[in-house]
């Protein structure tokens, strides 16, 4: 009964992180973060309004220890962050993005510079990790 409940309660999370990343809060911030902030910086957002962590180990759960630990492994091979505080509310710029208004947006949304766009950056890591464990991604 408790195994099926932590089952649950993770496929729960698992969604929710999917959904994050993937659709609502995210494509509204346009799954914007500051490349450039620390940890520290990061832990500070995180507790102002509209800012919101999502960790990559978030996208593992309700996948079986052996799976998640695949994923997880393969992507930190890749040198990319284990997790984005990214801006899902009150986002500058027009249409909701913060880098909306600049015209080299496109050429600059995965500079390592300011404000990057997770899926620009790092989508091929994320999306690369779970195929190379053979492993449905969850959104």
């Amino acid at each position: 009964m408790f195994k099926r409940t932590m089952i649950n309660i993770g496929a729960g999370a698992a969604l929710a992180a999917a959904a994050v990343l993937g659709t609502g809060a995210a494509a509204y911030a346009h799954e914007c973060y500051n490349a450039n902030r620390s940890e520290n910086g990061n832990a500070g957002a995180d507790h102002a309004e509209g800012w919101l962590t999502v960790h990559i180990a978030e996208l593992t759960l309700g996948l079986s220890e052996e799976d998640a630990s695949c994923v997880l492994d393969a992507y930190a091979e890749t040198g990319s962050p284990t997790s984005f505080t990214i801006k899902v509310k009150g986002a500058n710029g027009s249409g909701g993005t913060i880098g909306a208004n600049n015209p080299n947006n496109e050429a600059k949304a995965a500079d390592g510079k300011g404000i990057d766009e997770i899926f620009a950056a790092h989508g091929a890591s994320i999306v690369g990790s779970f195929e190379a464990c053979g492993v449905p991604m969850p959104f």
